[in-house]
């Protein structure tokens, strides 16, 4: 049983933002009832039969009145609605969301356009490249150690051509924060007994991957350190093939050189955190490291990884990773039973919950599949529930009154917990006093109160228990072992307290081989594929933004944590939610990342592609670059004028070598084809469409002064979603947490250092 498995879904998506969406919400129990034109999906691709799966389909022909008449009945039956068509076209349809609200007050109807209905560029054909391109992902391949200091330079100040990249990671985010808005309409649709609308478009959703990159003091100072670490960096192996090291903590430094013998450079103090703000030693540290790679064959090396339990990993191609243990010897990958491909691999399912386990259904159903049987839901005169409920009164947010203890640490446990906070919960981040500095904390733990509290004292477990009893949602990303040794796991908690719901998150899933080791971003993407598709085999390389699994794997947690929260109020019981740092690289590579008889690994990638075809790709411009998207070849051959489909690539390349930026993005526009000007991040964060839906937010800070950050946006018609206050001083939030347990011994625990007070 799914925790979503009473509720029904009309998917009318179609590429991948809407499909993905269904799908995740199909895993975990929906009845998704995919409608298609006629001949099925306009997107004919091997992964349509992961995107798909799970579901019911029927095919529609929505210029017939006698198809809009069926297509309206079904919504009429429907909990949810997808769809993401440009703003206007389902009214267009005859499918008007404010009528078929009206027919079906319960109904949540989910809009994932390119851009929003708010945004000046709703009209525009926005292919996932054209996102891309407005959110400066596309440019030059650089080193890690630069990607800081190359996001702060405007494009004429970038040497080099930029770079496209394969992975649809704007559709990718939509989904996960689609799957999350509807999860947590449902809830309040469970008090008010009335649904809403919502909107994430794909635009907005692709600033949520920016995330730190976007963050900065003004006057304009990047928060983000651009300081490079030799112990985060790849190497080449004896072999020519690369690994990962990520030692961010000494301890992992140190082990690693006691290991290669040098204990001379422990002794210089090069193992220390934050070793790049020394120039000097970190140039010996490379020098050391480079040398030392060079000596073994990069498998040898992973497998002195995983021996020492240290964050590193070979880096390898995604067809590499389908053959890895990690991803065969657990449910990160699934096998299925399919009707057009035959037996094939495919990712798993992106977030698990102990009581309500969700699966993979169904293979991806052939087009009209499911016809007859569908007719006969219309035609037995059953309806869900669709009439008014007596409703209570509706919070001001979704998860007012829900209290969250975040313990997690870096990026992705915490934007699960800011998620939570940006609906309204009260989020408590709890972090070790002994830590020290607490990474990307303006970020991540903005809208939280904090306590800063020693977990390795008997007073500072006596003060986490109570705090435990008032909690509803307990989230964690300490790799598996962590949590049980302090004796804080999910077994124990929901020992004293049944209703708890429990997340944990950690990189390389909970089961498996790997399931104990240390895991971060980089080591996931290295493991998955990410890095050689983007950087190529001969030099991997971190994703543009480098931290597209992690903010991901905070929105795949809290869309597990509610689902938990559905599921508990029917049942009154909690349970445990988890996700992966590698599940997510699993989904954004879900475009690719299936195995099948006859498969062929030939997209696009490494750092001299363009894109993926003439009417998909970047082109250079009098003034900088542009993305070009388009649909048939024939739409753009007739822009541009040229006649020859064989030589278009060479012919649009000339057309824009002769014109500006804005005036080929001016003649581009037009139907199915769109163009947008590759953007600076300064440029999108400056504009003030974007700052007024709250996508980039600027404020005092106590601190830093004036901070910019990004912000969720807003998703709701109804319910509100907020940045919440800005992150506070480390530890600040104490008194007012001591409070709630109805404690006033402040005084007493800081001097026994079971508490520390703005950091002391």
């Amino acid at each position: 049983m799914g925790a979503l498995d009473s509720v029904r879904v009309i998917d009318f998506g179609h590429y991948v933002a809407g499909p993905l969406t269904g799908m995740l919400l199909a895993d975990q129990g929906a009845d998704v009832i995919k409608v298609d034109p006629p001949g099925g999906p306009v997107y004919d691709t091997p992964a349509n039969r992961t995107w798909n799966r799970g579901k019911r389909s029927i095919c529609l022909d929505l210029k017939l009145r006698s198809d809009v008449d069926i297509a309206r009945s079904l919504i009429f039956r429907a909990d949810v609605v997808i769809e993401n068509f440009r703003p206007g076209v389902m009214s267009a349809f005859g499918l008007d969301e404010k009528k078929l609200r009206k027919q079906n007050p319960r109904l949540i109807y989910t809009r994932m356009p390119g851009f929003g209905s708010g945004d000046s560029r709703s009209g525009m054909a926005a292919w996932e490249g054209t996102i891309l391109a407005a959110t400066d992902v596309f440019r030059p391949i650089r080193e890690y150690r630069d990607m800081v200091q190359l996001l702060h330079q405007p494009p004429s100040d970038r040497q080099g051509t930029p770079v496209f990249t394969a992975e649809p990671v704007a559709s990718i985010y939509a989904a996960m924060i689609s799957a999350l808005a509807i999860t947590t309409a449902l809830h309040v649709r469970n008090s008010t007994g009335t649904g809403q609308s919502i909107e994430v478009p794909l635009f907005d959703a692709m600033l949520q991957a920016v995330g730190i990159m976007a963050m900065s003091r003004l006057p304009f100072k990047p928060v983000t350190s651009s300081v490079f670490s030799g112990f985060d960096h790849q190497y080449q192996c004896a072999d020519n093939r690369w690994v990962h090291i990520i030692c961010t903590v000494p301890r992992h430094g140190v082990r690693f050189l006691e290991a290669i013998g040098r204990q001379d450079l422990i002794d210089k103090g090069l193992a220390e955190r934050g070793l790049g703000a020394r120039p000097e030693l970190n140039k010996l540290l490379v020098e050391t490291l480079t040398e030392t790679f060079s000596t073994r064959a990069a498998i040898e090396w992973e497998k002195l990884f995983v021996k020492l339990k240290i964050p590193g990993v070979m880096c390898r191609s995604s067809a590499e990773w389908l053959d890895h243990t990690t991803a065969n010897d657990t449910d990160l990958l699934v096998e299925i039973d399919d009707p057009v491909l035959g037996s094939m691999r495919q990712p798993g399912l992106q977030v698990k919950l102990s009581a309500t386990p969700g699966e993979v259904s169904r293979p991806a159903p052939l087009p009209d599949e499911h016809r007859a049987e569908i007719f006969e839901l219309l035609t037995n005169n059953t309806t869900k529930d669709i009439g008014k409920k007596e409703t209570a009164t509706a919070t001001e947010f979704p998860l007012e009154g829900l209290r969250v203890l975040d313990l997690c640490i870096i990026l992705a446990g915490p934007t699960c917990g800011r998620s939570l906070a940006e609906l309204g919960a009260d989020v408590i981040k709890i972090d070790d006093p002994t830590r020290g500095e607490v990474l990307y904390h303006h970020d991540i733990n903005r809208g939280k109160r904090s306590l800063l509290l020693d977990l390795k004292t008997p007073a500072g477990m006596e003060l986490f228990w109570k705090l435990v009893d008032s909690a509803d949602v307990i989230v964690q990303n300490y790799r598996s072992g962590v949590v049980e040794e302090l004796g804080i796991d999910y077994e124990s908690i929901r020992q004293r307290k049944p209703d708890i719901i429990y997340a944990s998150l950690n990189a390389f899933g909970d089961t498996g081989p790997w399931e104990e080791l240390p895991g971060y971003e980089e080591a996931a993407q290295a493991l998955t594929g990410i890095q050689v598709r983007y950087g190529g085999a001969e030099k991997p390389i971190l994703w543009p933004y480098g931290v597209i699994n992690d903010y991901g794997t905070g929105f795949a947690g809290a869309f597990g944590v509610l689902m938990a929260i559905l599921s508990r109020s029917k049942t009154g019981e909690g349970q445990h939610v988890t996700s992966a740092l590698a599940r997510t690289a699993c989904t954004i590579q879900s475009a690719y990342l299936q195995d099948y008889e006859g498969k062929v690994w030939d997209e696009p990638q490494g750092p001299d592609c363009l894109g993926f075809s003439p009417i998909q790709r970047l082109y250079q411009c009098q003034d900088g670059w542009i993305y070009l998207g388009g649909k048939k070849t024939s739409d753009v051959a007739g822009i541009i004028n040229a006649k020859d489909d064989e030589t278009l690539e060479e012919s649009i390349t000339q057309w824009c070598h002769t014109r500006s930026i804005d005036d080929a993005v001016n003649l581009l526009n037009i139907g199915s084809t769109g163009a947008h000007k590759l953007e600076w991040i300064n440029d999108f964060a400056s504009d003030k469409q974007v700052q007024d839906r709250d996508l980039i937010i600027t404020r005092e800070h106590g601190s830093l002064g004036l901070l910019r950050t990004t912000g969720p946006g807003h998703w709701f018609s109804e319910s509100k979603i907020h940045a919440g206050c800005s992150a506070p001083m480390a530890g600040e939030d104490a008194e007012s947490v001591l409070s709630d347990i109805f404690r006033d011994d402040l005084a007493e625990l800081v001097a026994a250092g079971v508490i520390s007070v703005f950091g002391k």
